[in-house]
């Protein structure tokens, strides 16, 4: 269904349940209401998944670092939610190996062996295997893209791994198929209260210019980084109750790395800080993080130079097939993690506590801030069991159990094979049904990539894509894999986008500059 028929189904409508952000917190909120029977409506004032839900580290995990500052229940939660997660988007959420050499200190190889035995033991009976110790001379041997300088031994443990974006957009399209109502870029301008409640939600379509109101009788604000702007626009706040930090990421060749394995290694500068080399889709490879504190406008985000060598120096240090340059850089990206406001001025942003509140701000109108990409499900149960509290609604249904994907037939075909390994069973049946309608979809929108003009045609029929950057960075990894600037490959996606959404020229034009824009962001540093 196509963003303008959302709309127009929605201005007459009294929703249950307005949700106001649609990032991977506000998605699950959203996919939780529907399946308790409400009827849910959410915004987002960009893409969905355009803010942190795309810039992560693309990790689902308990936080082994939390540990170290006794975090122990949101550990404990993270790994149940992991567990959660790989059985019921095992196309999206997989099992991943992950080592850690240790160089210069027995002492080290000590603390990580108690913090993996306590991760372990928090961990309980799940799916994954325990930690294991791995001797230098085995390490030389599995593992000889890295340095044995100083080595004392390494290990290997398990989390997972996601792509943020789609698994965002993937339970959005969850509860849009329950009966819920999705609309991106969608900017909220404002609220109209009547007997001190909210009764609606007032926004500008920042794609037509046009205003629109929409009624609900609870309203749930997951705006991550953007808390605070959103409630200023409710009342004004004394304080800010969001303390964001910055992380960048740097995309290179997957061929410098290990492609089964994150690769951990020290931080060049002594800061205690380790950088991850997470193996991703399309042989891509990303390295994080920075973690600094973060001050500036949220909206105006750039990469610095500073920043990709803080990340390239570590890795330099430790790599001994490579040495990477900015010239093996294939693209970056900047992002910002919802923490809180601890108030206290002297906590730097590593130490700060990456858990979640919900606050009341009014009778009919909730925030939840704070929290993890790995912990969204569980964030979402938490406020909707605090709604089903209040007992408003009579046909609130209980909180759901939730079941793993059911297998379909899928054809014997090895390219709907390989659909189904990235989109599971029930979307490689909607792009198959693309192709049966027209068997030219079927082909590669370009012989660089990987993708099928049907992929792009699921992503704007089912997954509200309506802008050339909301396919080539939230729901495929062509930004990201783009060094130079592909003009044919852009032409390729703007005919579809003329058959499908009736682009005019002049929307073509406006399209490619405002992409244009977007793209080179990811691809220059400061």
């Amino acid at each position: 269904m196509f963003r303008q028929q959302h709309i127009d189904q929605s201005v007459d409508e009294v929703f249950d349940l307005i949700i106001i952000g649609g990032g991977i917190t506000g998605a699950g909120i959203f996919l939780r209401a529907a399946q308790r029977g409400l009827k849910a409506l959410l915004l987002d004032k960009g893409d969905f998944a355009i803010g942190t839900s795309s810039r992560s580290s693309k990790l689902i995990h308990g936080g082994l670092r939390y540990l170290a500052y006794f975090q122990i229940k949101m550990v404990h939660e993270g790994l149940y939610e992991r567990e959660h997660l790989l059985k019921l988007y095992p196309h999206l959420v997989r099992p991943q190996a992950f080592f850690m050499p240790v160089y210069h200190s027995w002492v080290n190889r000590l603390k990580f062996s108690i913090g993996l035995t306590g991760y372990d033991m928090l961990q309980g009976k799940g799916l994954m295997p325990k930690h294991i110790s791995i001797p230098r001379d085995e390490i030389k041997i599995r593992f000889g893209q890295i340095t044995h300088d100083d080595l004392k031994g390494g290990f290997v443990y398990y989390d997972a791994r996601t792509n943020d974006a789609r698994l965002t957009n993937e339970v959005i399209q969850q509860g849009v198929k329950l009966g819920g109502v999705a609309i991106n870029y969608m900017n909220v301008q404002g609220f109209k209260e009547e007997n001190g409640a909210i009764k609606s939600v007032e926004c500008i379509d920042t794609l037509n210019k046009r205003a629109i109101s929409f009624n609900g009788k609870l309203i749930t604000s997951a705006t991550g980084v953007w808390t605070d702007q959103l409630l200023n626009k409710l009342a004004p706040q004394e304080k800010a109750v969001m303390k964001p930090s910055k992380g960048i990421h740097v995309i290179v060749s997957g061929d410098y790395f290990p492609r089964d394995t994150v690769l951990i290694l020290p931080s060049d500068e002594g800061d205690g800080r380790f950088i991850w080399c997470v193996p991703w889709e399309d042989n891509l490879n990303v390295i994080g993080t920075t973690d600094t504190d973060f001050s500036g406008d949220i909206d105006q985000m750039y990469t610095t130079a500073e920043e990709v060598d803080y990340l390239l120096n570590a890795v330099n240090k430790y790599l001994s097939t490579a040495k990477l340059s900015h010239n093996d850089v294939l693209s970056v990206y900047a992002g910002l993690r919802p923490l809180l406001n601890d108030f206290d001025e002297e906590n730097e942003s590593t130490s700060r506590s990456r858990d979640y509140d919900i606050w009341w701000s009014k009778p009919n109108f909730a925030t939840i801030a704070g929290g993890k990409l790995t912990s969204f499900l569980s964030m979402a149960d938490s406020i909707m069991n605090e709604i089903a509290e209040k007992k408003i609604f009579d046909h609130m249904t209980d909180q759901p159990i939730d079941q793993p994907p059911a297998k379909l037939q899928i054809p014997p075909y090895p390219i709907y094979q390989i659909l189904r390994d990235i989109y599971g069973d029930e979307n490689t049946l909607l792009i198959k049904e693309i192709i049966d309608q027209d068997r030219s979809t079927g082909f590669r929108i370009d012989i660089k990539y990987r993708y099928l003009k049907a992929e792009f045609i699921f992503f704007i029929r089912y997954q509200h894509a309506v802008t050339l950057d909301d396919i080539f960075t939230r729901r495929t990894l062509i930004s990201y894999n783009m060094k130079d600037w592909d003009e044919a490959l852009i032409d390729a996606a703007c005919d579809i986008f003329r058959t499908e959404l009736h682009w005019s020229e002049d929307e073509v034009t406006k399209q490619k500059t405002s992409y244009r824009k977007s793209w080179d962001e990811m691809h220059t540093w400061k």
